[in-house]
């Protein structure tokens, strides 16, 4: 291997760690709106973690749970359940639809515009 060789694969290396590094980096975890019925319920900073237990009209119960910069759904009287396999979300525009209870989970970001790590 020559100079050019060693330099080059260097080269590689480190544009390589930056893009992971830029891919992967948010400046701040962002906001979940949860909505019932349509309705705005409230507005949640997903860097304070939290509980927050919700009984629709029709008798179903949401726990959904704020830590580590994302929410998710604890626990679900619906049938089904595919409201808790959505697991962690934390990243704008990702969405939890609970629909026995008509319920919407969807994060927002503070930043005018995110992409995600395909058209980065």
């Amino acid at each position: 291997m020559n100079k050019r060789d060693i330099l080059l694969i260097i080269t590689v290396i480190i544009l390589s760690v930056a893009g992971t590094v830029a891919v992967y980096s948010r400046s701040s975890p962002g906001i979940a709106c949860i909505y019932i019925k349509g309705s705005l319920y409230g507005q949640y900073d997903l860097a304070v973690p939290s509980s927050i237990h919700i009984t629709s009209d029709n008798g179903i119960v949401n726990d959904i749970e704020i830590s580590e910069g994302s929410i998710y759904m604890k626990n679900a009287t619906c049938p089904g359940k595919q409201c808790m396999a959505c697991g962690r979300i934390s990243r704008s525009n990702e969405s939890i639809c609970c629909a026995p209870a008509q319920l919407l989970i969807v994060i927002s970001s503070d930043r005018e515009r995110e992409y995600d790590a395909i058209t980065q």
